[in-house]
């Protein structure tokens, strides 16, 4: 799809995800909105820029719908979250008003003001949850498709995938930094697998579901797993140093195995044709989707110890791309 003309409005426009966007965006002649509470990032990161900046909350419902009617976006891309696992099984309450309801706000918001595509950067926390921050997500995905069944005319999908490397709060560059320094690397389990892709990648994956959205859909890119033990030898090749390894045990909220398609899903699960992403239906619509992009996916589900990969220097080289992001 062409951008170019088209008007994004970002939530948690300065995060990691936010400004990969932004810088795929902008040469393709987008318009872009960014809305966020970091005003210090926002002028670290927009000043001089074509970017426009707007101060505010997703919690402020008013503020929120009175920027969107100000500039009339396009699209509007969900990205803004509190994502710390472990510190929101301390502030569920926290995590509700900004992951929940704050999502809750941008649909009302893109509803009411009658926004061609609104899309939920949701996480695969979402997906069979069991910690605060993918419960509060798992409901917002549930939101949007709900929105999306009683909508007229915006279309309403969410996007959810793993951990994104060199993305904020992304343990590789720590791991690399405390091999480098000759720190231990605290393992949670040296069964431990995670769901790992570059900040590009991402962006792709987000793209995606706005490209080939029709309505209440959930989106999930088809994406490679590792063991703790893999990517630890990955970095002792990228850092030239042996690791010191130390197992700590699961934190708050931690999963030993990740998931992103849960079998429950497959019914509902579509292949888009070729891309490395699957389209989850909705199980209730108004709308008719059509199949001219898509095949059933006849896979197995996502879980991260399904679909792991032992292949250490392929692993190196998604890292070494994935810091360059």
């Amino acid at each position: 799809m062409s951008y170019k003309g088209k008007k994004f409005f970002i939530t948690g426009g300065t995060g990691s995800l936010g400004q990969a966007i932004i810088k795929r965006l902008l040469p393709q002649g987008a318009e872009v909105i960014v809305y966020s509470r970091d005003e210090g990032k926002q002028a670290l990161l927009f000043n001089g820029t074509p970017v426009k900046k707007v101060l505010g909350d997703v919690r402020d419902y008013d503020k929120l719908n009175t920027s969107i009617r100000i500039h009339k976006p396009d699209y509007i891309l969900h990205t803004g979250a509190l994502k710390r696992i472990d510190d929101m099984e301390f502030y569920p309450d926290e995590s509700i008003k900004t992951n929940t309801i704050g999502s809750d706000n941008v649909a009302r918001a893109a509803l009411e003001n009658n926004i061609e595509k609104c899309i939920l950067v949701s996480t695969d926390k979402a997906c069979k949850p069991v910690n605060v921050y993918g419960a509060t997500k798992f409901i917002a995905e549930r939101m949007f498709t709900n929105y999306d069944y009683t909508s007229p005319s915006t279309i309403f999908a969410s996007v959810r995938y793993g951990n994104v490397i060199a993305s904020r709060g992304s343990f590789i560059p720590l791991f690399l930094e405390w091999i480098k320094e000759g720190k231990s690397l605290e393992l949670t389990s040296e069964d431990m697998t995670r769901f790992l892709f570059t900040l590009d990648d991402a962006v792709d994956a987000v793209l995606g579901a706005l490209d080939y959205s029709m309505g209440g859909e959930c989106f999930v890119p088809q994406i490679d797993s590792y063991t703790l033990p893999t990517v630890v030898k990955a970095l002792e090749k990228i850092s030239g140093v042996k690791a010191k390894t130390l197992v700590k045990g699961l934190r708050p909220g931690e999963k030993l195995h990740e998931d992103m398609l849960a079998e429950t899903e497959l019914p509902f699960a579509y292949q888009v044709t070729n891309k490395n992403l699957i389209q989850i239906r909705p199980q209730y619509t108004q709308r008719t989707h059509s199949d001219s992009y898509f095949k059933k996916y006849n896979g197995p589900h996502f879980n991260s110890e399904l679909w792991v990969q032992e292949d250490v220097d392929s692993l190196v080289t998604l890292i070494e791309k994935g810091l360059l992001c």
